[in-house]
Protein backbone atom coordinates (compact mmCIF):
# COMPACT_ATOMS: atom_id res chain seq x y z
CA UNK A 1 0.00 0.00 0.00
CA UNK A 2 2.30 2.50 1.31
CA UNK A 3 5.08 1.45 -1.98
CA UNK A 4 1.89 2.31 -3.89
CA UNK A 5 1.08 5.80 -2.61
CA UNK A 6 5.06 6.84 -2.87
CA UNK A 7 4.99 5.68 -6.75
CA UNK A 8 2.06 7.69 -7.81
CA UNK A 9 3.39 10.59 -5.71
CA UNK A 10 6.68 10.40 -7.98
CA UNK A 11 5.00 10.04 -10.78
CA UNK A 12 2.61 13.12 -9.96
CA UNK A 13 5.51 15.34 -8.87
CA UNK A 14 7.60 14.41 -12.19
CA UNK A 15 4.07 15.45 -13.97
CA UNK A 16 3.98 19.06 -12.07
CA UNK A 17 7.70 19.77 -12.84
CA UNK A 18 7.29 18.92 -16.71
CA UNK A 19 4.45 21.12 -17.10
CA UNK A 20 5.93 23.97 -15.42
CA UNK A 21 9.16 23.52 -17.49
CA UNK A 22 8.80 26.29 -20.34
CA UNK A 23 7.96 28.47 -17.35
CA UNK A 24 11.16 27.69 -15.86
CA UNK A 25 13.85 29.85 -17.52
CA UNK A 26 17.07 29.53 -15.35
CA UNK A 27 16.85 25.94 -16.18
CA UNK A 28 15.15 25.23 -19.72
CA UNK A 29 16.73 28.86 -20.95
CA UNK A 30 20.47 29.00 -20.17
CA UNK A 31 23.05 30.74 -21.84
CA UNK A 32 24.21 29.03 -24.67
CA UNK A 33 27.02 28.68 -26.81
CA UNK A 34 26.03 29.62 -30.67
CA UNK A 35 25.72 25.97 -31.96
CA UNK A 36 22.45 25.56 -29.71
CA UNK A 37 20.70 28.23 -31.20
CA UNK A 38 18.57 28.04 -34.36
CA UNK A 39 18.19 31.98 -34.77
CA UNK A 40 19.14 34.72 -33.01
CA UNK A 41 17.29 37.79 -32.19
CA UNK A 42 18.84 41.51 -30.91
CA UNK A 43 16.70 44.23 -28.84
CA UNK A 44 15.25 47.50 -31.00
CA UNK A 45 13.91 45.15 -33.83
CA UNK A 46 11.71 42.10 -34.16
CA UNK A 47 13.90 40.84 -37.12
CA UNK A 48 16.08 36.98 -36.51
CA UNK A 49 19.32 36.21 -37.90
CA UNK A 50 20.60 32.73 -38.66
CA UNK A 51 24.87 33.41 -37.66
CA UNK A 52 26.56 34.55 -34.78
CA UNK A 53 30.50 34.89 -34.27
CA UNK A 54 32.09 36.43 -31.32
CA UNK A 55 35.97 37.32 -31.72
CA UNK A 56 37.18 37.79 -28.22
CA UNK A 57 40.76 39.32 -27.91
CA UNK A 58 40.33 39.59 -23.89
CA UNK A 59 42.29 36.48 -22.84
CA UNK A 60 44.83 35.49 -25.00
CA UNK A 61 48.13 35.83 -23.26
CA UNK A 62 49.38 33.16 -25.24
CA UNK A 63 49.66 35.16 -28.12
CA UNK A 64 50.63 38.19 -26.94
CA UNK A 65 54.04 40.38 -27.60
CA UNK A 66 55.57 43.72 -27.49
CA UNK A 67 55.07 45.93 -30.02
CA UNK A 68 56.09 44.86 -33.51
CA UNK A 69 59.32 46.80 -35.36
CA UNK A 70 56.66 49.44 -37.40
CA UNK A 71 56.89 49.61 -40.98
CA UNK A 72 59.53 51.41 -43.01
CA UNK A 73 59.64 53.26 -46.21
CA UNK A 74 61.28 49.80 -47.48
CA UNK A 75 58.46 47.54 -46.19
CA UNK A 76 56.64 49.35 -49.62
CA UNK A 77 54.97 46.02 -50.48
CA UNK A 78 52.88 45.46 -47.57
CA UNK A 79 54.20 41.50 -47.50
CA UNK A 80 55.00 41.77 -43.75
CA UNK A 81 53.86 38.10 -42.22
CA UNK A 82 51.32 38.41 -39.22
CA UNK A 83 52.83 38.47 -36.28
CA UNK A 84 51.14 35.56 -34.20
CA UNK A 85 49.79 32.18 -34.95
CA UNK A 86 46.61 33.37 -33.70
CA UNK A 87 45.60 35.25 -36.78
CA UNK A 88 46.35 31.71 -39.10
CA UNK A 89 43.83 29.32 -37.15
CA UNK A 90 40.22 29.37 -36.24
CA UNK A 91 38.61 31.14 -35.05
CA UNK A 92 40.06 34.09 -35.88
CA UNK A 93 40.97 32.75 -39.21
CA UNK A 94 37.36 31.25 -39.97
CA UNK A 95 35.69 34.75 -39.46
CA UNK A 96 38.32 37.62 -40.97
CA UNK A 97 41.00 38.36 -42.78
CA UNK A 98 44.13 40.63 -42.63
CA UNK A 99 44.25 42.31 -45.69
CA UNK A 100 47.73 42.78 -47.32
CA UNK A 101 49.20 44.77 -50.26
CA UNK A 102 49.11 48.26 -51.87
CA UNK A 103 45.74 50.35 -51.25
CA UNK A 104 45.40 53.69 -53.54
CA UNK A 105 49.07 54.04 -55.13
CA UNK A 106 47.34 56.94 -56.77
CA UNK A 107 46.26 59.13 -53.81
CA UNK A 108 47.57 62.19 -52.10
CA UNK A 109 49.79 59.49 -49.67
CA UNK A 110 49.04 56.03 -50.88
CA UNK A 111 48.34 53.03 -48.19
CA UNK A 112 50.18 49.85 -48.23
CA UNK A 113 47.59 47.72 -45.80
CA UNK A 114 50.37 45.18 -43.79
CA UNK A 115 49.73 42.49 -41.24
CA UNK A 116 52.49 43.58 -38.96
CA UNK A 117 50.13 46.32 -37.88
CA UNK A 118 47.64 43.69 -36.03
CA UNK A 119 48.82 42.26 -32.86
CA UNK A 120 47.93 41.52 -29.67
CA UNK A 121 48.94 43.06 -26.70
CA UNK A 122 48.56 43.26 -22.96
CA UNK A 123 46.40 45.76 -21.21
CA UNK A 124 48.54 47.65 -19.10
CA UNK A 125 45.99 48.37 -16.93
CA UNK A 126 45.53 44.81 -16.05
CA UNK A 127 47.98 42.27 -16.88
CA UNK A 128 44.99 38.96 -16.92
CA UNK A 129 43.66 40.57 -20.12
CA UNK A 130 44.67 41.53 -23.14
CA UNK A 131 43.23 43.31 -26.69
CA UNK A 132 43.92 43.53 -29.92
CA UNK A 133 46.00 46.43 -31.47
CA UNK A 134 44.78 47.79 -35.02
CA UNK A 135 48.40 50.57 -35.63
CA UNK A 136 48.84 52.94 -38.53
CA UNK A 137 52.41 54.38 -39.34
CA UNK A 138 53.47 57.63 -41.72
CA UNK A 139 56.37 57.38 -43.21
CA UNK A 140 57.93 59.48 -45.58
CA UNK A 141 56.47 57.77 -48.92
CA UNK A 142 53.50 56.26 -48.01
CA UNK A 143 50.52 55.45 -45.16
CA UNK A 144 50.94 51.88 -43.36
CA UNK A 145 47.73 50.92 -42.44
CA UNK A 146 45.66 48.13 -41.47
CA UNK A 147 42.17 46.21 -42.42
CA UNK A 148 40.55 43.37 -41.40
CA UNK A 149 37.74 41.84 -43.51
CA UNK A 150 35.09 39.39 -42.98
CA UNK A 151 35.30 36.09 -44.81
CA UNK A 152 31.15 35.57 -44.95
CA UNK A 153 29.60 38.37 -46.87
CA UNK A 154 26.51 39.64 -45.02
CA UNK A 155 23.26 40.57 -45.66
CA UNK A 156 22.04 41.78 -42.88
CA UNK A 157 23.37 42.34 -39.64
CA UNK A 158 23.95 43.60 -36.32
CA UNK A 159 27.67 44.32 -35.67
CA UNK A 160 29.08 45.53 -31.78
CA UNK A 161 32.41 45.94 -30.92
CA UNK A 162 34.03 47.35 -27.94
CA UNK A 163 36.92 49.84 -28.73
CA UNK A 164 39.17 52.59 -27.81
CA UNK A 165 41.89 55.03 -29.10
CA UNK A 166 45.15 54.87 -27.32
CA UNK A 167 46.91 57.79 -26.15
CA UNK A 168 50.48 58.31 -26.86
CA UNK A 169 51.47 61.95 -25.50
CA UNK A 170 52.43 63.48 -28.17
CA UNK A 171 49.59 65.58 -29.29
CA UNK A 172 46.26 67.01 -28.52
CA UNK A 173 44.79 63.98 -26.28
CA UNK A 174 47.53 62.33 -26.77
CA UNK A 175 46.27 61.10 -30.36
CA UNK A 176 47.88 61.86 -33.61
CA UNK A 177 45.67 64.29 -35.89
CA UNK A 178 44.77 62.39 -39.37
CA UNK A 179 43.98 58.80 -39.06
CA UNK A 180 40.23 57.28 -39.04
CA UNK A 181 39.12 54.00 -37.61
CA UNK A 182 36.03 52.87 -39.66
CA UNK A 183 34.15 49.27 -38.55
CA UNK A 184 31.63 49.18 -41.59
CA UNK A 185 30.03 46.80 -44.30
CA UNK A 186 31.18 47.35 -48.05
CA UNK A 187 30.31 46.27 -50.90
CA UNK A 188 31.21 49.42 -53.30
CA UNK A 189 30.78 53.14 -52.92
CA UNK A 190 27.35 53.16 -52.97
CA UNK A 191 26.70 50.19 -51.00
CA UNK A 192 28.07 51.07 -47.63
CA UNK A 193 27.44 52.31 -44.18
CA UNK A 194 30.15 53.45 -41.36
CA UNK A 195 30.91 54.14 -37.81
CA UNK A 196 33.99 56.07 -38.64
CA UNK A 197 36.56 58.20 -36.12
CA UNK A 198 38.58 60.46 -37.37
CA UNK A 199 41.48 61.87 -34.73
CA UNK A 200 41.14 65.43 -36.51
CA UNK A 201 38.04 65.96 -34.61
CA UNK A 202 36.98 66.60 -31.41
CA UNK A 203 37.76 63.50 -29.04
CA UNK A 204 33.89 63.65 -28.42
CA UNK A 205 32.59 63.09 -32.23
CA UNK A 206 32.01 60.18 -33.95
CA UNK A 207 30.82 59.92 -37.60
CA UNK A 208 27.70 58.05 -38.67
CA UNK A 209 26.48 57.73 -42.01
CA UNK A 210 25.19 55.67 -45.19
CA UNK A 211 26.79 56.05 -48.80
CA UNK A 212 26.43 57.98 -50.98
CA UNK A 213 25.73 60.51 -47.90
CA UNK A 214 25.93 64.53 -49.27
CA UNK A 215 23.58 67.39 -49.93
CA UNK A 216 21.15 65.49 -52.53
CA UNK A 217 20.96 62.49 -49.46
CA UNK A 218 19.81 64.64 -46.69
CA UNK A 219 19.65 62.28 -43.75
CA UNK A 220 21.85 59.68 -44.71
CA UNK A 221 24.97 60.99 -42.24
CA UNK A 222 25.01 62.90 -38.56
CA UNK A 223 28.30 63.69 -36.57
CA UNK A 224 27.11 62.64 -32.75
CA UNK A 225 28.63 63.14 -29.15
CA UNK A 226 29.68 59.87 -27.74
CA UNK A 227 27.03 59.71 -24.42
CA UNK A 228 28.14 59.65 -21.02
CA UNK A 229 30.68 62.26 -21.47
CA UNK A 230 32.97 59.88 -23.16
CA UNK A 231 35.75 60.41 -25.29
CA UNK A 232 36.68 57.74 -28.12
CA UNK A 233 39.84 57.34 -25.98
CA UNK A 234 37.82 55.62 -23.60
CA UNK A 235 36.46 52.02 -23.68
CA UNK A 236 33.22 52.11 -25.64
CA UNK A 237 30.54 49.54 -27.13
CA UNK A 238 29.61 50.61 -30.68
CA UNK A 239 26.56 48.72 -32.42
CA UNK A 240 26.10 49.25 -35.97
CA UNK A 241 22.58 47.34 -36.94
CA UNK A 242 21.61 47.01 -40.68
CA UNK A 243 18.25 45.57 -41.28
CA UNK A 244 16.05 46.10 -44.78
CA UNK A 245 15.59 49.33 -45.82
CA UNK A 246 17.31 50.99 -41.86
CA UNK A 247 20.68 51.24 -40.29
CA UNK A 248 20.82 52.50 -36.22
CA UNK A 249 23.61 53.02 -34.65
CA UNK A 250 24.05 52.86 -30.78
CA UNK A 251 26.94 53.59 -28.04
CA UNK A 252 26.93 52.05 -24.82
CA UNK A 253 23.44 50.85 -25.29
CA UNK A 254 22.06 54.02 -26.39
CA UNK A 255 20.58 54.24 -29.66
CA UNK A 256 22.21 57.18 -31.32
CA UNK A 257 21.02 58.04 -35.03
CA UNK A 258 18.76 55.39 -37.41
CA UNK A 259 17.95 56.59 -41.30
CA UNK A 260 16.22 54.47 -43.89
CA UNK A 261 18.19 56.94 -46.53
CA UNK A 262 20.82 54.93 -48.65
CA UNK A 263 20.76 51.63 -46.76
CA UNK A 264 23.13 49.13 -48.41
CA UNK A 265 20.65 46.09 -50.71
CA UNK A 266 23.41 44.02 -51.57
CA UNK A 267 25.91 41.51 -49.82
CA UNK A 268 28.87 43.31 -47.54
CA UNK A 269 31.62 42.42 -46.13
CA UNK A 270 32.19 43.66 -42.59
CA UNK A 271 35.58 45.38 -42.37
CA UNK A 272 37.18 47.34 -39.51
CA UNK A 273 40.35 49.44 -40.36
CA UNK A 274 42.80 52.07 -39.02
CA UNK A 275 44.10 54.55 -42.79
CA UNK A 276 44.56 57.44 -43.69
CA UNK A 277 45.09 58.45 -47.54
CA UNK A 278 46.35 62.63 -46.95
CA UNK A 279 43.04 64.02 -48.36
CA UNK A 280 40.69 66.31 -46.68
CA UNK A 281 38.38 63.53 -44.83
CA UNK A 282 41.10 61.97 -43.33
CA UNK A 283 43.63 64.60 -42.38
CA UNK A 284 47.07 64.33 -43.27
CA UNK A 285 49.51 62.57 -40.52
CA UNK A 286 52.70 64.23 -39.76
CA UNK A 287 55.83 61.75 -41.00
CA UNK A 288 57.10 59.88 -38.17
CA UNK A 289 53.37 59.78 -35.95
CA UNK A 290 51.34 56.84 -35.21
CA UNK A 291 47.80 55.85 -34.27
CA UNK A 292 47.09 52.81 -32.14
CA UNK A 293 43.71 51.61 -31.62
CA UNK A 294 42.87 48.65 -28.59
CA UNK A 295 39.67 46.13 -29.42
CA UNK A 296 38.21 43.96 -26.44
CA UNK A 297 35.94 42.05 -28.83
CA UNK A 298 33.52 41.72 -32.17
CA UNK A 299 30.30 40.68 -31.92
CA UNK A 300 28.25 39.46 -35.05
CA UNK A 301 24.56 38.42 -35.11
CA UNK A 302 23.84 37.94 -38.95
CA UNK A 303 22.14 36.84 -42.71
CA UNK A 304 23.95 35.23 -45.72
CA UNK A 305 22.00 36.10 -49.31
CA UNK A 306 18.72 34.05 -49.22
CA UNK A 307 18.61 34.11 -45.63
CA UNK A 308 16.22 35.74 -42.54
CA UNK A 309 13.77 36.83 -45.76
CA UNK A 310 11.00 36.66 -43.49
CA UNK A 311 10.20 35.29 -39.69
CA UNK A 312 8.00 33.06 -41.18
CA UNK A 313 9.12 29.42 -40.26
CA UNK A 314 11.03 30.37 -37.05
CA UNK A 315 8.19 29.24 -34.41
CA UNK A 316 9.36 26.16 -34.09
CA UNK A 317 13.36 27.22 -33.57
CA UNK A 318 15.38 27.60 -30.76
CA UNK A 319 15.57 31.47 -30.63
CA UNK A 320 18.63 33.11 -28.43
CA UNK A 321 19.12 36.66 -27.39
CA UNK A 322 22.28 38.45 -28.29
CA UNK A 323 21.37 41.30 -25.75
CA UNK A 324 20.06 39.66 -22.49
CA UNK A 325 23.10 37.32 -21.74
CA UNK A 326 24.70 38.52 -18.64
CA UNK A 327 27.99 37.07 -20.51
CA UNK A 328 29.18 38.73 -23.55
CA UNK A 329 29.68 36.50 -26.03
CA UNK A 330 26.80 33.84 -25.06
CA UNK A 331 23.65 34.24 -26.38
CA UNK A 332 20.60 33.44 -23.90
CA UNK A 333 18.18 31.24 -24.84
CA UNK A 334 14.67 32.41 -24.86
CA UNK A 335 12.42 30.41 -26.81
CA UNK A 336 12.81 27.01 -27.16
CA UNK A 337 12.73 24.52 -29.94
CA UNK A 338 9.59 22.73 -30.73
CA UNK A 339 11.30 19.43 -30.39
CA UNK A 340 11.72 20.27 -26.88
CA UNK A 341 8.10 21.36 -26.42
CA UNK A 342 7.41 18.19 -27.68
CA UNK A 343 9.44 15.90 -25.20
CA UNK A 344 8.29 18.09 -22.34
CA UNK A 345 4.38 16.74 -23.95
CA UNK A 346 5.57 13.73 -24.29
CA UNK A 347 6.49 13.17 -20.74
CA UNK A 348 3.48 14.49 -19.41
CA UNK A 349 1.22 11.95 -21.60
CA UNK A 350 3.23 9.32 -20.47
CA UNK A 351 3.07 10.21 -16.48
CA UNK A 352 -0.57 10.87 -16.72
CA UNK A 353 -0.94 7.43 -18.63
CA UNK A 354 1.27 5.85 -15.98
CA UNK A 355 -0.51 7.33 -12.91
CA UNK A 356 -4.18 6.78 -14.47
CA UNK A 357 -3.15 2.59 -15.49
CA UNK A 358 -1.77 2.46 -11.59
CA UNK A 359 -4.75 4.32 -10.10
CA UNK A 360 -7.41 1.75 -12.12
CA UNK A 361 -5.35 -1.41 -11.61
CA UNK A 362 -5.48 -0.19 -7.70
CA UNK A 363 -9.41 -0.08 -7.87
CA UNK A 364 -9.31 -3.08 -9.09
Amino acid sequence: MLSFFVVVFTLLHIQSHASRLPERRSHLYPRAPSSNCDVYVVSGQDTKFENYAFTDFRSLSNYSISEPPSVTDADNQGEENITSPYFAQPPFSDQWTIRRGIRNAESDVPMIYSASNAYISKDPSDSSQTYLTLRTTRVQDFQSVVQLVSNPKLLHASMRTRMKILPDGKDRDGVAKGAVVGFFTYEADTQETDIEILTQDPSTTVELSTQPASSDTPGADASVKIPNGKKWTDWVDYRLDWFAGKNVWYMDGEMMYNTTKSVPTVPSNLMFNLWSNGQSFSGKMRVGREVYVAVQWIEIAYNLDGQGQSSNGTSGQTQCSVDSGKTKGSPEVIKNSSAKRSAVSRVLKIANSIVFALIAWYCI
